[in-house]
């Protein structure tokens, strides 16, 4: 089978890292996969931005049109990897109306990547977020006064996941939580398959030079350091104990703001908590920060994500991780991290990592369980055969697709208003198609 996956390959995509995971996984398998790079031409064009991951295949940029068509034309199967972060997918929006295929959505909330692409035609996409949400949302979307009231006055009634979705010609996600809204939306085939993710260790020659601290516990939390990973709550947890402030070393390793550092180094300084905030590294750098760890924090508030690259590692790794206990990780099994209940938040980290700061086998226990699950359920090859088989099934809803799209351009001719095609009667017509 050809496959044509468009992907972000920059390696600061933790998306990239998975899709070439899988892209070797078919290529294991028999299949011919081809990639169209998505990133904007600004990220792309950055000198930051050189490391690429290496797919060991043919790699085309998304605005080569004429060679995104030729791809196109032989392919069995087109694939886009889909994330909330406009700058890295801006190909796969500009493709997917004109080369359906099936999605592999890494997010259930879409509102910022929605926000940037609705900036190229406004009256467009609020014609969009009144087809989908009505007019009161469709009025509210673009006034937000911050990203934080944004998130918080969209994620629950427009998480703008249904817009990507109708798209598609079936979607993969990564977790439950969020599927039913994707179902609802998808005319195709719409399975919940675990995220395809690795833990590359360290090379043997370097291992003895990872650094630890002795006698501490080196917690460690990795990603994009913004405010839903609650490192300041995590702060305020080993302020609050005479026990943790004495024995934790905090570490962040991750791309993060300058105002962030600020902020939680003054915090950090004011409650007598060691912190080290590392910034962004290369791969080698980071897999030497995970070996160090004792325990990783991988807390989420609000939990936006399918799935989260960063815990499925550390369990890899085999570290204990702490998690909220929502979305997606209220879904790994109890056994093999360490459930944060978000109300008290700070009372319950304390908790927690009182727990695992005084008990060192159970640390080694409980990375052993997250170990020997994960690595059974984060397979790229089980990943790959299930991409395989939505082919097959997704082509199947191709007619339907094109039969409602026929019909709603039709009425459209005879003057029909778009309040008339959200009607109820007009839209239970259509879905007797599906």
């Amino acid at each position: 089978m050809k496959v044509l996956i468009f992907t972000p390959v920059i390696k600061a995509s933790a998306i990239g890292r998975m899709a070439c995971l899988v892209t070797q996984a078919l290529g294991s398998q028999g299949h011919d996969v081809a990639i169209v790079r998505t990133e904007s031409r600004v990220l792309r064009e950055n000198p930051a931005n050189t490391a690429l991951r290496d797919f060991g295949t043919d790699v085309i940029r998304w605005d080569d049109e004429q060679g995104v068509l030729n791809a196109a034309a032989t392919a069995d199967l087109i694939v886009y990897q889909v994330g909330d972060n406009y700058p890295f997918h801006e190909g796969c929006l500009t493709w997917l109306p004109k080369l359906p295929g099936v999605v592999c959505l890494h997010d259930f909330f879409l509102g910022h990547i929605f926000y940037e692409w609705a900036q190229r035609d406004l009256a467009h996409a609020g014609v969009l977020l009144r087809q989908l949400y009505g007019s009161d949302v469709a009025n509210r979307f673009f006034k937000f006064p911050n990203n934080s009231a944004f998130i918080e006055g969209t994620r629950d009634i427009a998480p703008m996941s249904e817009w990507i979705a109708s798209q598609a010609l079936g979607v993969i996600t990564h977790s439950r939580w969020g599927t039913p809204r994707v179902a609802a939306a998808c005319d195709g085939p719409v399975r919940v398959v675990p995220l395809a993710y690795d833990a590359p260790g360290i090379p043997l020659s370097t291992a003895s030079q990872v650094t630890k601290y002795p006698g501490r516990l080196n917690l460690l939390t990795i990603g994009y350091i913004n405010r839903n990973k609650r490192a300041d709550q995590v702060i305020r947890a080993i302020a609050s104990s005479p026990m943790l402030r004495a024995n934790v070393v905090y570490r962040l390793v991750g791309h993060i703001n300058p105002e962030m550092v600020l902020e939680l180094s003054r915090l950090a300084n004011s409650l007598r908590v060691n912190l080290l905030i590392s910034g962004e590294v290369d791969d080698e750098t980071l897999a030497h920060a995970v070996a160090a760890a004792d325990a990783m924090s991988c807390l989420r508030w609000p939990s936006l994500e399918g799935g989260s690259a960063s815990a499925i590692e550390s369990m890899l790794y085999r570290k204990p991780t702490m998690v909220t206990d929502t979305g997606f990780y209220a879904e790994i099994p109890n056994d093999c991290v360490v459930k944060i209940a978000h109300g008290d938040e700070v009372a319950n980290i304390r908790s927690a990592l009182e727990q695992l700061c005084s008990e060192p086998e159970r640390r080694e226990q409980l990375g052993e369980r997250a170990y020997s699950w994960a690595k059974v359920t984060y397979s790229a090859d089980t990943y790959a055969r299930q991409l395989v088989d939505m082919s097959r099934l997704s082509q199947m809803a191709r007619p339907v697709a094109n039969a409602k799209a026929y019909f709603v351009q039709q009425m459209k001719r005879w003057g029909a208003t778009e309040e008339l095609l959200r009607d109820e009667g007009i839209v239970s017509s259509l879905a007797v198609m599906g």
